[in-house]
């Protein structure tokens, strides 16, 4: 049975990720800034959570030494509007944060440091599908402190032998989203508000294509990556990929699993016009051939399935959120 430790655990993808690993019988740690409030009680119950700040250097060495971990799930991170509102903090606690884990990782001999990178670490200009050794020019500061962070794991790995693993992720859609916090959140908020029985406006194309991956899809892609045999890795990070969908493919799914939605369209061009410029890469598939050779990586979920699960898991309370 693994230790594990999730740094940003009571964020989206950290909650998920805890989630899946309780589940499987490992010992969780959860460390974050947040209270642990808001982490659904029937989770909060399950795992250790340690109130620390990774931009902290005492702070992370204290969390990561008393824990007596031996994995490192790293998935904290600010994001886009707020990294590019605010650069400073962004390379704070994207890339001084990541600074720290690596080194404390390091220091105290930690058997893994598993990331959580992103598909903005590269600009409009790419092909279709995007290769995993695609060039990385990213056009925010979202995008540009995962470039660094990747680069930074592989200098581990390669300097100090620091087994660093890595997947990049698409849009990810699943409960627990914010609005303002990452600006694709939409997608995954007409699906949650409406399975709540409250109406949702749409400020986007009907025809707006993306790329996703579940949440579900999400916390197994950084555990099956984890425990992948060293030996059959060829590189340190790699594309992950899930479904495609435009905006009204989403609307229809939603439609039918949850006949009553209340969906309206209010086109916001600015919205839209972020979405042409910024994320063009999310139209785009992310090849993921590489991790499927080498660790066996297959989504669990399509488009049908993951709304399916998503609006179930609203109506019947098993969101992990408070």
């Amino acid at each position: 049975m693994g230790r594990n430790m999730i740094t940003g655990g009571l964020g989206l993808v950290g909650r998920q990720l805890a989630q899946l690993l309780v589940d499987k019988g490992e010992e969780v740690v959860v460390m974050d800034v947040a209270p642990a409030t808001i982490m659904a009680s029937h989770l909060r119950d399950r795992v250790e959570v340690v109130r620390k700040d990774i931009t902290n250097w005492s702070q992370t060495m204290d969390a990561v030494k008393s824990s007596g971990i031996d994995t490192i799930y790293h998935t904290a991170a600010i994001l886009p509007p707020g990294t590019e509102q605010n650069p400073a903090v962004a390379y704070s606690v994207n890339l001084t944060g990541t600074h720290n884990i690596l080194e404390a990782a390091r220091l105290l001999d930690v058997e893994k440091v598993v990331f959580s990178s992103s598909c903005a670490v590269w600009n409009s200009e790419v092909p279709n599908p995007i290769p995993n050794e695609q060039a990385q020019f990213p056009v925010t500061m979202y995008g540009a402190t995962k470039v660094a962070c990747e680069r930074l794991g592989e200098f581990y790995w390669k300097r100090y032998n620091l087994d660093f693993r890595s997947v990049r992720l698409i849009c990810i859609m699943g409960p627990g989203r914010v609005a303002g916090v990452g600006w694709t959140a939409y997608t995954s908020l007409v699906i949650e508000e409406t399975a709540k029985g409250n109406p949702f406006t749409l400020s986007v194309k009907e025809d707006l294509l993306l790329h996703f991956i579940y949440l579900k899809d999400v916390a197994y892609s950084l555990y099956d990556i984890k425990n992948a045999d060293r030996t059959r890795l060829t590189r340190c990070v790699y594309n992950v990929d899930g479904f495609s969908a435009t905006t009204g493919q989403i609307v229809s799914a939603i439609m039918k699993h949850n006949p009553s939605a209340r969906i309206d369209y209010k086109f916001d061009p600015d919205y839209q016009h972020v979405m042409d410029t910024e994320y063009v890469n999310l139209a785009k598939r992310s090849d993921d051939s590489l991790a499927r050779r080498d660790w066996g990586w297959t989504p669990h979920y399509n488009l049908d399935t993951a709304i399916a699960d998503f609006i179930n898991d609203v109506k019947t309370g098993a969101v992990l959120t408070a």
